[in-house]
């Protein structure tokens, strides 16, 4: 088989940095025609659509650094002026922070590239079963997978396979890496899940002081060389929540509260406990009826909150990195079933969000929920008592858990959405 390994980190588009919002899609490559929604998704909505001031107001702030970054990923929208500090002053520090911190988690999550005296998740996996001090950023990670018994984490060879067939140009290409099609994959995917899922093969083990020892067997070692992977462990789709998590949090640490930050795959802190200010998130759905992605309804808040949007369906031209389109319409994503090695997604989109919430414990707490054959509302009852709301859609209406969710139904283009409180 073949089991070539292209660099998911490096050689990605950079995104569009202005938001136009659509009401209709035709779902054919929807990750090359929708080339303005990069975070349609996102949480900026009426607050944002008035003329962004260079100096005081709602700006883009960037991260202007000669260094990769994952910035690229991410949009950071910020009320500048509204504090002690004089816009300028506030957004040059700002701009420092950002810089700094979206540069140093590009190094740290990379899984295909050592920078000088980082220990990232490359560095981790070619050296298991040795003691290594790593950054707060990662421990934190890291903690928070060991709390909430989290093996997404251990699917690092399956992401590789997938990684490739995202990477496909044609259907006829995609053979050697679908497990779906190919049962020599299939089978592979089930002999790495068996070491994957059992915490006697690979484990990490949280040490004192943000030491950290990534346990691996020496079957799980024999079985890597003998299949030639080295690479263990790896955040892959979920590492922007943990990412958007430390953004959001250095912020707050520094007083910078006015702000909200997005990934383009769907994960968003809103920084502001004002309630002086309006927000919005859109909420898509594809209707089966017509295989059509439409704007289903938007969402708004004036306070803090975590929002983790997950869709089996890509949405704009950075998804490409976590999706597959078949000229049938058949999709397979990066959401992986640490049960079989196959992409699953219970339902087409899942909006899941806590006020003051992290984006990071969020989605360890509904990855059971999306990543499944069946769609469990008893699930997310369970969520929901402990201040997770969801919204998801059914047909053409628009389900959800919180009583408080002020909730604008869209009607453009003959597609009218209704909406519907589910108490259990």
């Amino acid at each position: 088989m073949n089991r070539t390994v292209r660099d998911r980190n490096n050689n990605h588009p950079k995104p569009v940095k202005r938001i136009e919002l659509f009401e209709k899609y035709p779902k054919s490559r929807l990750a090359i025609t929708i080339l303005f929604l990069l975070i349609g998704i996102g949480a900026f909505g009426y607050a944002l659509t008035q003329y962004f001031s260079v100096d005081t107001g709602w700006t883009t702030i960037e991260a202007p650094s000669s260094e990769p970054s994952c910035a690229e990923e991410l949009i950071f929208q910020y009320y500048l002026g509204a504090g002690e500090r004089s816009a300028t002053a506030e957004k040059k520090a700002i701009t420092a922070l950002y810089t700094e911190t979206t540069t140093k988690a590009y190094q740290l999550f990379h899984t295909s590239m050592s920078f000088e005296e980082v220990h990232n998740l490359y560095y981790i996996n070619q050296h298991p079963n040795q003691e290594i001090v790593v950054d707060p950023m990662l421990y934190e990670a890291f903690s928070l997978i060991n709390q909430y018994k989290n093996r997404e984490i251990y699917l690092a060879p399956v992401y590789v396979q997938y990684d490739n067939l995202f990477g496909c140009n044609d259907d006829l290409e995609t053979i050697d890496f679908d497990p779906r099609q190919n049962q020599e994959i299939a089978t592979y995917f089930l002999e790495i899940l068996s070491f994957a899922n059992n915490s006697n093969a690979i484990e990490l083990e949280l040490l004192e002081e943000n030491k950290i020892k990534l346990f691996v067997s020496e079957a799980y070692l024999k079985y890597a060389s003998e299949n030639g992977f080295s690479d263990f462990i790896d955040f892959y789709w979920m590492k922007n929540a943990f990412i958007v998590d430390t953004i959001a949090n250095i912020m707050q640490t520094n007083g910078f509260v006015k702000g909200s930050i997005s990934s383009y795959d769907g994960f968003t802190r809103n920084l502001d406990t004002s309630r002086d200010t309006e927000y919005a998130f859109n909420i898509f759905n594809l209707d089966k009826e017509d295989n059509t992605v439409y704007l289903a309804g938007i969402m708004k808040y004036d306070y803090a909150i975590g929002i983790v949007f997950l869709r089996s369906y890509p949405l704009n031209v950075l998804d490409w990195q976590h999706y597959y389109e078949f000229r049938d319409r058949t999709i397979r994503t990066a959401y992986i079933d640490t049960a079989d090695g196959y992409s699953k997604s219970s339902v087409n989109n899942l909006i899941s969000y806590a006020k003051e919430g992290s984006c990071a414990e969020i989605l360890l707490q509904v990855i059971p929920v999306f990543i499944a054959d069946d769609f469990d509302i008893d699930q997310l009852a369970l969520l929901a008592q402990k201040g997770i709301y969801s919204v998801y859609c059914k047909d053409r209406t628009i389900l959800y858990n919180d009583v408080d969710l002020h909730l604008d139904l869209s009607n453009k283009d003959k597609v009218q959405y209704a909406a519907k409180y589910v108490e259990k």
